[in-house]
């Protein structure tokens, strides 16, 4: 099938009768668009390599005939004739998925556009595979789809309502950038809703990036970014809906739609989702808030010529969700039931983004977003509200030159939170502008060595400046066999939203002091990656890495004697001595014919430097996920997996108990219709198997930290519809 993307480029003859070719490569099954596909004419010694839009040019072709090889690993190759002059000016090319596994794609995080394989930077990448697995299991958000990722925790902030938050390699959730299409959207004041307002059914891919990345997007960025990527509008009109229902009364139902002509394109991805108040302990405290939540996110699409692209992005987000004593939030409160946690939030935004491919590779980007975010956080008789908004701007050019791929920009970002003076006498506003300047540079030094370089300036109004270089270097021993070693500067600035005060609705929180300093971090990696082949017909790779990460000033949550009416008040100071988090991660991916599994093994030891309380609280030392899977395209999948956690630290320096869950997903697909069944947590292992998670009384409770899974058993059915 030839697939019309219309990003072209009209080109004409020389004077000196060269020619230009343009090829628009996707794929076959999707219609994506395929970056970083290799487009080569031997007997010229030209070429080229697709672009994320799937463009790649054959500039100053002479007359005559010749053949052009268009590769990608993760395809079959493809071989056309070119008869110069006859051939068109542009070539549609689709290429068809290979059997093996797709190791090498493009990612955007690392700013250049580059293959994996060919990046200093170690990015992981959860493909199209894991989306549609994610989308079965979980529809109405991609928590689920981060827990199962190696060296990443979801760390549960509230045993009522549900919110959660993503730790990387044991550093506190604060820590991780979040992003969506390289737009910063989801920070401070969202803390533990960040990860439940995105949806997985119009993503593409999810990056991530592991490790003190500062440099690349500005601060929060110490642990590392993780970047959601969107589907791109497809030259065949796609829609697709599906509705899922769980054993616990919880129902999700979504659309994606996506099409475009020469000149138009459009997204539109619409969610809903209901869950009613479950308690599964029978401690008459809900597990499963009572739920209301729905996304709205059309993406219109502009090509307003064959190289350019001016994308525009709205996007509505409501989730409304009560949880605490069973019978006040199903019936109200009471003098006898009065407690519950109430959460509500409005998220509205847009993204505009405009590309301008030029000649010889390079590219223009211009990004601007604005983020309203307004959330009402209610504990028993306690309200906390509040309105943050923010704002990114920026542009970048990326060029390539000699042996060098290089990308430098500016950019300028404000966040600004007012708490609603209503609710609180402690007023905790702020109003952060940062303006940051950046470039980096990809250097292929030689046939084996890729040495990535960078450096960026903030200058944050309270917090002043800061220099962030990093370095990464790459060696490849051989086709199957590289090394990757790398490090760089990080900052976060200092705010009141962090785990620990998430957990009280930031009750008694007094404002960040002005002698609080901006926490920094210095951190580094090594990593060792192998890909190859175990007889004639086992894809095999292997990924083992080392990791250190030290956070200076870092923030530590203190208390005080009182305020007038005896209770206790809490403020944020920083602490003398550094946190570390150190370890390694192992994984291995085997695939032969439907057959594929997967292992990971991540260690992490997170310290605080604290002789008293030397462990960073709530992070598990050892982590094992394990997935096997049977799958035949367009027929059937299967899929068992397994998770084991390790004990970790609580506060008060208890030690937990560790624990497997494991779970089971089948699915069909019957012509237009995919019939999914899933189990989790199929031995019910729950918290309260080791002890009560609510300290009563049930006027006034208490809850413990949570470190093990709180629904125990749960199922799904799901069935996803082909409309188009």
């Amino acid at each position: 099938m030839r697939v019309v993307l219309g990003i072209l480029l009209l080109l004409t003859e020389t004077v000196y009768g060269q020619y230009h070719i343009i090829l628009s490569i996707s794929d076959e099954d999707s219609h994506e668009p395929i970056a970083g596909a290799s487009v080569e004419i031997k007997l010229l010694k030209k070429g080229g390599i697709s672009d994320s839009a799937g463009i790649a040019f054959l500039n100053n072709i002479p007359r005559g005939n010749y053949e052009c090889k268009i590769a990608c690993e993760g395809y079959a190759d493809e071989e056309i004739k070119l008869n110069i002059p006859s051939t068109k000016d542009t070539l549609f090319i689709t290429l068809e998925r290979d059997e093996e596994m797709l190791s090498n794609v493009v990612v955007s995080s690392s700013r250049t556009n580059s293959r994996i394989k060919d990046l200093p930077t170690r990015v992981e990448v959860l493909g199209t595979e894991d989306m549609e697995e994610e989308t079965s299991m979980h529809p109405g958000n991609a928590s689920m789809l981060l827990s199962e990722a190696s060296g990443i925790q979801t760390q549960q902030t509230s045993a009522s309502s549900g919110n959660v938050q993503i730790r990387i390699l044991g550093l506190d959730g604060k820590y991780t950038q979040l992003l969506k299409d390289g737009f910063p959207m989801y920070s401070s004041f969202s803390n533990g809703l960040s990860i439940m307002q995105i949806p997985p059914l119009d993503l593409k891919q999810v990056e991530l990036i592991k490790g003190s990345s500062s440099s690349l997007y500005g601060g929060d960025a110490i642990a590392g970014i993780i970047n959601f990527i969107s589907k791109d509008p497809s030259a065949i009109p796609t829609w697709n809906a599906l509705i899922n229902q769980t054993n616990r009364d919880g129902t999700d139902v979504g659309s994606f739609f996506t099409a475009r002509n020469k000149h138009w394109g459009i997204t539109l991805l619409n969610t809903f989702s209901h869950q009613v108040p479950v308690d599964i302990h029978n401690d008459g405290f809900t597990v499963l808030p009572r739920l209301t939540a729905y996304t709205i996110n059309p993406k219109l699409f502009w090509y307003p010529s064959d190289s350019a692209t001016l994308s525009l992005a709205i996007n509505t987000t409501y989730d409304n969700r009560t949880g605490g004593d069973i019978m006040a939030v199903e019936n109200g409160p009471s003098p006898t039931h009065p407690y519950t946690e109430k959460n509500k939030s409005y998220r509205d935004y847009y993204q505009l983004k405009y590309e301008r491919h030029l000649a010889g590779n390079r590219l223009l980007t211009v990004r601007n977003s604005t983020s309203v975010f307004n959330r009402d956080i209610g504990i028993a008789n306690y309200t906390f509200s509040g309105k943050q908004t923010s704002t990114f701007s920026e542009i970048s050019y990326l060029f390539n030159w000699a042996k060098h791929k290089t990308v430098g920009g500016v950019n300028f970002t404000t966040d600004q939170f007012n708490e609603n003076r209503h609710t609180d006498s402690l007023i905790r506003d702020y109003h952060f502008v940062t303006t940051g300047i950046f470039i980096q540079d990809d250097w292929m030094t030689g046939e084996h060595w890729v040495l990535e370089t960078g450096i960026r300036n903030d200058y944050q109004n309270r917090f002043g400046n800061f220099l962030l270089p990093r370095a990464s270097l790459l060696y490849k021993l051989s086709k199957s066999l590289s090394l990757r070693v790398g490090g760089g500067l990080g900052y976060k600035p200092a705010t009141i939203f962090d785990a620990q005060t998430e957990e009280t609705g930031y009750k008694n929180v007094l404002p960040v002091g002005n002698n609080v300093e901006a926490e920094r971090s210095a951190g580094g990696n090594f990593n060792i990656n192998y890909s190859g082949t175990l007889g004639e017909d086992t894809r095999f790779i292997l990924d083992h890495s080392f990791y250190y990460t030290q956070v200076n000033n870092p923030l530590q949550l203190d208390s005080s004697s009182g305020n007038q009416s005896g209770q206790t008040l809490y403020y944020f100071s920083n602490a003398k001595n550094p946190y570390s988090t150190r370890g390694f991660e192992t994984s291995v991916r085997l695939k032969q014919g439907r057959w594929s599994v997967f292992a990971g093994y991540t260690y992490v030891d997170a310290r605080t430097g604290v002789a008293s309380y030397p462990y960073i609280p709530l992070v598990p030392r050892s982590k094992v996920v394990f997935d096997l899977s049977n799958e035949k395209e367009n027929n059937y999948r299967i899929a068992l997996e397994a998770f084991y956690t390790g004990s970790q630290y609580l506060y008060d320096g208890t030690k937990t108990p560790d624990y497997w869950v494991t779970g089971l997903l089948l699915e069909k697909e019957i012509k237009r219709f995919i019939l999914v069944l899933n189990f989790e947590d199929l031995t019910d292992a729950r918290q309260t198997r080791f002890g009560p998670v609510v300290i009563l009384p049930i006027t006034n409770p208490m809850f413990r930290e949570i470190y093990a899974p709180l629904e125990g058993f749960m199922a799904n059915i799901a069935v996803k519809v082909k409309i188009l």
